[in-house]
């Protein structure tokens, strides 16, 4: 049970300053008790996938250092901060979910970093590497999830975390080959167990973002082509591993990343915001108005 010092703010203060910084993506519980959704049926519980976490974690991260890559409001890098992790980095190019963040810090008496990047120039641009990586819900949105997750792979000195959603039944490939000859065993690679990475052109489930999805021995194809050691898989959409060798990286004075987009929606990379009446529709979704102050 956590403490806090008179003069801490009540419920219904706190209720006030989360309807003040807009629409939360997660929806978790802070001190003293209100969940930051406030009632937004868009919003989710990340519960769920800490529950997958946990039992690969020390009791004690004993000053560990974390990279949160699209750590959104903080969550994730605030349970990591409350189990003694020294230093939490979010990268997440949504600027909205900044202040979110080191709000809900706070509200839990810790400290975290928020870096409004893209995923992809922030990895390609820097050389720290993290104790623990976390790397949830993201893949799918990258435009070259490999090229981030080879990056990801070098970055990542003790354990990574990689959830994504899949496609498919959740089945590994059974009749796997160092070689497959062209022609002879094509059938193999039309298995809808072979391991796949879809490309999506057109917009999935109303998110331009949405570009790749993987089945369930594709995922894991990746994170073993990354050069990442699968120690655990608690669920179809989510691994667990640790580095393996490190190849270490090439480094260039000058490296140029393209610009991309769907016709008719925004460009990348870059720090982003939320469409103004997309921003509008998600905070109308929430229900749990606070009381006038």
């Amino acid at each position: 049970m956590r403490l806090f010092r008179r003069g801490d703010p009540t419920k219904e203060q706190v209720r006030r300053e989360l309807w003040e910084l807009g629409w939360w993506y997660q929806d978790f519980e802070v001190p003293p008790g209100v969940w930051t959704g406030l009632g937004s049926p868009l919003a989710y519980r990340p519960h769920g996938r800490w529950e997958l976490m946990d039992p690969h974690l020390p009791d004690d991260l004993d000053g560990a250092s974390v990279l949160d890559l699209g750590g959104n409001c903080g969550f994730f890098s605030i349970q990591m901060l409350l189990r003694g992790a020294g230093r939490a980095v979010i990268v997440d190019p949504f600027v909205e979910f900044e202040q979110q963040a080191h709000y809900a810090a706070r509200r839990f008496g810790v400290k975290l970093e928020f870096v409004a990047e893209d995923v992809h120039t922030y990895c390609l641009t820097h050389d720290e590497r993290f104790d623990y990586v976390i790397f949830l819900g993201l893949l799918y949105h990258l435009r070259y999830p490999n090229l981030v997750l080879d990056r990801l792979a070098d970055m990542t000195a003790r354990r990574m975390f990689v959830q994504s959603h899949v496609i498919g039944p959740p089945v590994e490939f059974e009749h796997e080959r160092e070689d497959y000859p062209q022609r002879t065993e094509d059938d193999l690679l039309l298995d809808p167990a072979f391991p796949k990475l879809t490309f999506l052109e057109r917009i999935y489930n109303k998110d331009p973002t949405n570009w790749w999805f993987p089945n369930y021995a594709g995922l894991s194809a990746l994170v073993r082509a990354a050069g990442l050691e699968i120690v655990a898989r608690p669920h179809p959409e989510f691994i667990v591993a640790d580095p393996g060798e490190r190849l270490g990286s090439a480094q260039y004075e000058r490296l140029l990343f393209p610009r991309y987009r769907r016709p008719g929606y925004r460009t990348f990379p870059g720090r982003l915001t939320y469409e103004p009446e997309v921003w509008e529709r998600l905070l109308a979704s929430r229900n749990d108005r606070p009381a006038a102050g």
